[in-house]
């Protein structure tokens, strides 16, 4: 009987035949095997944001959820794309037998970029990032407001004038923007922990009766996606993470 050898399957190499005569998988191709599912996690993390997304995206046009402005279907296509190619030109080193071989460095190297920039590129750093970016202004702002009239913003329209014009607020639901909403507390003692909205963008500024010490805080996501927001008073995040407090006699007044 003629031994059965990858040869008469027309693809050398792939079987071997033992010493009973039975065909079984050669130790290169088990080699290739090994490396081929080892060197495929590198494309996973692209293929898994990929999904991530997907899924974000179909809650948010089934739900009331709470989410951020993010490209979320074309980010997703992009992840599908380059984690299949790198796929594709993984599986395609692995098996080629040529040069071609050396072209795993590519995954690999693409494979450990994502792990690097995906979690630096997630819709709810671009919701913190603008919130951020408000409240600094915010804060900036007033030291120049009190500067100018030895007190603090006593109303809305005030806290509006003196925090001027800032960056617009990242936050969606059902399609439509919802814009940074401002809570005044006069003849506060303390910042607002509690009692607090269920939105993201909700601003609370509660100032002193002299209108001498205030203290800022804002509702936000926790997640990419919630169906409620909440003040970001987390164990162990520095005060200046989720909380602006600022006391007039701190700034420097110069003689009138």
């Amino acid at each position: 009987m003629r031994p059965h050898n990858f040869e008469t399957c027309g693809i050398p190499g792939f079987y071997e035949v033992d010493q009973a005569g039975e065909m079984r998988p050669s130790g290169q191709t088990v080699r290739k095997v090994l490396l081929s599912v080892f060197l495929s996690l590198f494309s996973a993390p692209m293929l898994c944001f990929g999904v991530y997304l997907i899924v974000c995206w179909v809650r948010i046009h089934s739900s009331n959820v709470y989410y951020s402005d993010y490209p979320y279907a074309t980010n997703a296509l992009v992840c599908f794309a380059v984690g299949l190619l790198n796929l594709w030109v993984t599986l395609g080193a692995v098996w080629r037998r040529s040069y071609y071989g050396l072209l795993f460095v590519i995954p690999v190297i693409v494979g450990l970029m994502a792990m690097e920039i995906a979690p630096d590129d997630t819709p709810h750093l671009s919701s913190l990032a603008a919130d951020t970016d408000y409240l600094s202004g915010v804060h900036s702002s007033f030291r120049l407001w009190y500067e100018k009239n030895r007190r603090f913003p006593a109303s809305e329209a005030e806290f509006r004038d003196g925090a001027g014009p800032g960056p617009a607020s990242r936050y969606k639901q059902r399609g439509n923007s919802l814009s940074y909403e401002v809570v005044v507390v006069t003849n506060a003692d303390g910042p607002r922990l509690t009692d607090t909205s269920q939105r993201p963008g909700v601003i609370y500024y509660c100032v002193s009766k002299g209108l001498q010490e205030y203290w800022i805080t804002m509702t936000r996501l926790q997640t990419d996606l919630a169906t409620t927001a909440r003040i970001q008073s987390a164990p162990g995040l520095p005060q200046e993470f989720w909380m602006i407090h600022e006391v007039g006699r701190d700034y420097p007044i110069g003689k009138s």
